[in-house]
């Protein structure tokens, strides 16, 4: 059955720390994770774009939340940023995989996010071929954030679609998020600086009737100068 799946992008902020905030005062950096399990079912993890995770650190990350919570990674720079796409990006991609192999055999696996530079403009032939060498099974369900608006048109929709690509929906301040059916999932990243309750409600209707439709909905909210994003998340799932 379809989820909707609401979590924070990152948790290991210590800014979210204190009286009236996320994470209660006392409480360890250690301890982060777990408590953060105890609000929400899933996160997305930007540390991944940085560093390829460790087997030791995933192991710890399983051991410390449900069975049911999910992981979403962001693919590493050297894939996205670095090779941008060409072929020389599918071996570190690959590696990046063989990584995230204790989340996916342990079913924690939420999404692969794909966050494009904005300076990379749109190359339908580079898409395709970096997609078609991508593995595909059920456990990797593929994501790709577009930040050039050169990739807003249909034919980039067609190349998703023959990959059940999902389509990122980036709601930001200058640009509200393209909302294109491409996958079996839905993901969207919610990055304003605000949101009233009318359009957060606005947003709970649509995703409740993604999820009726069949398909689950990756939803995660922060904005680098919000302070408080676990708010618009709660009223989210309030409102769903």
């Amino acid at each position: 059955m379809a989820k909707l799946h609401i979590g924070l992008s990152g948790f290991a902020y210590k800014e979210w720390q204190g009286e009236d905030l996320f994470y209660p005062v006392g409480l360890k950096q250690a301890g982060y994770l777990e408590y953060y399990a105890s609000r929400f079912e899933t996160v997305e993890s930007d540390g991944t774009w940085y560093q390829m995770p460790g087997e030791a650190m995933l192991n710890k990350w399983i051991a410390n939340t449900p069975e049911h919570f999910l992981f979403t990674p962001k693919m590493h720079r050297q894939v996205t940023h670095y090779a941008r796409l060409k072929p020389e990006a599918y071996e570190p991609a690959g590696v990046f995989l063989k990584k995230l192999e204790p989340l996916e055999k342990a079913g924690r696996l939420g999404a692969m996010l794909v966050q494009l530079p904005p300076n990379l403009k749109r190359d339908d032939e580079r898409l395709s071929k970096f997609l078609e060498a991508m593995p595909k099974r059920p456990s990797l369900r593929w994501s790709v954030e577009f930040r050039n608006e050169t990739w807003h048109a249909p034919e980039v929709e067609d190349i998703l679609r023959a990959h059940d690509v999902a389509w990122v929906g980036w709601d930001i301040d200058d640009s509200a998020a393209q909302r294109r059916d491409t996958a079996n999932h839905y993901y969207f990243r919610m990055r304003r600086s605000e949101y009233t309750d009318d359009r957060l409600k606005e947003w709970a209707a649509y995703f409740r009737s993604k999820v009726d439709e069949g398909k689950d909905c990756f939803v995660y909210c922060k904005h680098q100068d919000a302070e408080a994003p676990w708010k618009w998340a709660d009223r989210l799932l309030e409102f769903f």
